[in-house]
């Protein structure tokens, strides 16, 4: 179903090309994408759910032309909903630039290439076998003749000292500064930045925002189709523009969401979270990477390293760091609530909760007992209840002021699942489509 008016301020869930087909045409100024790169495949996995390699076998299985078609498909799409001023900045590395250089030249026609726009940065990682790989590539099309770009908006300081004059002996306007090239030196983002968000495709937000600055004005329509963590609507909120971005991971939609509220000051009743799960039956429809994610999350909690003595403890939540189990089942019986006991009690910690869609009545007679016996609280937490309050986050000691919630962070190298398993547990699970028409009226506030 076709979305008839584009509302902003919102993040769609799902895949780009299903989201992208509902748009109406011509709606967009710009469109920043920063697409998975045809690289390591460890890069895909960021957030740990099996979102992130949906369709990972028809992508990258098949080489090079199959990425570059499923590229293609996106990039018709991207085209119609641009308008006839916009312009596109693709975002890309050594792996493919080539041959999506040539894809681009197609779709938007090759005197419609503005620049190839290189982003230049230092750091580790030299090599004594080749030149060291310092920067990626981004491809700036327009889909007309006129476009926007604000040239004094982004320029840069000349590296001439007081004084210093040309052959001619004519000056520079040192405080104007010269007009941007098309190579641009910035170092990528530093760990102790507050931007950081432990993302490791993560681009610095002065990269998007000197894009935005140039290729957009104020109220402007900017689209992030592969938001990731949101870096390019951060940016474009920041400098005024109206913003739309899509992801097709439930967990990165969610902590965008988060995020925009944290960094960028969007306001919650601004924000739109669209097809993301708000009710018991949505959140029965994850995967479950995607559903042990989800749980984590709504606890503010932190993820528990993937190994075999973990107990069964998943991740640990947020104030008191408690142990958490999840269970995507219904009626979690007994033998759950004994095992998990033992690993609570090694924990050193005097409560953990264990979530699942319902209990059995021996469930809760084993937590009772084990209260009772041993002074150790086993709090068996429904979905329904989650989705209404987040245990843990009012048990402070009496008087103390909880802190600030920090933003969740992704799950760390050591806690993520593997490719494989997150390929076969897609497959395990199958895919749901989109629902086949979602009103924007039917859209959840984050």
């Amino acid at each position: 179903m076709t979305i008839a008016y584009l509302e902003t301020s919102t993040i769609y869930c799902g895949d780009n090309l299903e989201w992208l087909a509902r748009f109406p045409g011509d709606c967009i100024d710009l469109i920043y994408l920063d697409p998975p790169f045809f690289s390591n495949r460890f890069y895909e996995v960021i957030w740990g759910d099996e979102a992130e390699v949906r369709s990972f076998e028809d992508r990258w299985e098949g080489g090079i032309h199959v990425y570059i078609e499923w590229m293609r498909e996106r990039m018709l799409e991207m085209r119609r909903v641009l308008k006839d001023t916009g312009s596109v900045y693709l975002h890309c590395d050594w792996h493919a630039c080539h041959y999506l250089k040539v894809m681009m030249d197609e779709v938007f026609g090759a005197n419609h290439f503005q620049n190839e726009f290189i982003w230049y940065f230092s750091g580790g990682g030299a090599s004594k076998k080749r030149w060291a790989r310092k920067h990626q590539n981004l491809l700036f099309y327009t889909k007309g003749n006129k476009w926007t770009f604000n040239a004094d908006a982004v320029r840069t300081s000349y590296k001439w000292t007081k004084g210093q004059r040309r052959a001619d002996g004519s000056g520079r306007d040192l405080e104007k500064g010269k007009l941007a090239d098309d190579v641009w030196e910035h170092h990528g983002i530093l760990p102790w930045a507050k931007e950081w968000r432990g993302y490791p495709t993560q681009k610095p937000g002065e990269l998007l925002q000197r894009i935005i600055l140039a290729s957009s004005n104020k109220g402007d329509v900017v689209l992030d189709p592969f938001a990731g963590c949101g870096t390019a609507l951060v940016a474009a909120h920041q400098l005024g523009r109206q913003w739309v971005g899509i992801d097709i991971s439930p967990t990165a939609a969610s902590l965008m969401g988060q995020w925009l509220q944290e960094y960028a000051g969007v306001r919650m009743k601004d924000l739109k979270l669209v097809n993301l799960p708000t009710t018991e039956e949505a959140v029965r429809a994850l995967k479950p990477f995607e559903f042990q994610n989800w749980v984590i999350n709504r606890f503010h909690g932190t993820y528990s390293p993937r190994s075999t003595g973990d107990m069964g403890i998943d991740g640990l939540s947020f104030f008191h760091h408690r142990p958490i189990q999840v269970k995507q089942s219904e009626h979690v019986g007994r033998n759950v609530v004994d095992n998990f006991e033992t690993a609570v009690q090694r924990s050193g910690k005097d409560k953990g909760y264990i979530v699942a869609f319902s209990f059995t009545k021996g469930a809760y007679e084993e937590a009772a007992r084990v209260k009772a016996s041993a002074d150790l609280v086993i709090e068996l937490v429904t979905v329904a209840n989650l989705l209404k309050e987040i245990p843990d986050l009012g048990e402070g000691d009496a008087g103390q002021l909880l802190p600030e919630l920090p933003l969740p962070f992704p799950r760390s190298q050591e806690a993520r699942p593997s490719v494989e398993e997150l390929v076969e547990s897609e497959a395990a699970a199958g895919v749901p489509a989109l629902p086949e028409a979602l009103p924007l009226g039917d859209e959840a506030h984050a």
